[in-house]
Parts: structure tokens; sequence; C-alpha cells
């Protein structure tokens, strides 16, 4: 008898305990607004050149012959211009950055 009495016993508590977690609502959770916010980018620096050119092409020696292809440059992008007198050359960049 005193285990029958026991499982009665037993039964009745996960019964009031069943009842009393059915009447239980989980809190919603707060909803927070996100800002974008947006980053500013460093200026880009650009490098330039003979040796640039040079480099980056895989025939280096087209930089220097008359009858290249116009692809490898015109030969006036890397000559430094004299301010004073746009009609004379000054010289020959080699390395340059531009930003």
């Amino acid at each position: 008898m005193l285990p029958a009495a026991f499982l009665l016993a037993a039964t009745g508590l996960n019964a009031q305990q069943a009842s009393s977690d059915a009447s239980f609502v989980a809190p919603k959770p707060k909803k927070t607004k996100v800002e974008s916010t947006t980053i500013e980018k460093a200026p880009a620096v650009e490098v330039t050149g003979v040796v640039k050119q040079a480099v980056d092409t895989r025939k280096a020696w087209e930089l220097v012959n008359p009858l290249a292809p116009e692809k490898y440059g015109n030969g006036q992008d890397d000559i430094s211009w004299d301010p004073d007198n746009p009609d004379k050359p000054k010289g020959i960049i080699l390395f340059g950055l531009q930003w």
C-alpha cells in the first residue's frame, strides 16, 4: 500500500508543476535600432613612373621600343615638364606617387 500512495503523491506533484509552467509566458526581447555609420576611406595613392610600367608589363623592353604598340604607353606619360616652359621636358619620372 505504501508504494501506491507514494506513486499517487509523485504524480500529483508532477501535475501541479506542469500546470504552473503552462501559464508561463517568455518575455519578448527588446528591439534595438541599429545605426549604420560610414567610414571614410583614405585617399587612394596612385603609383606612377617608368619603374611601375616595367613591373606591370611582362615585356619591359617594349617600353624603349619606338615601334611598340600603343598599349605600352605613348612615351609622354612619364615625362616631367618645365612649368615655366611647357614645351620643354624637364626629366623622366622613374617612380612617382600621386594622391
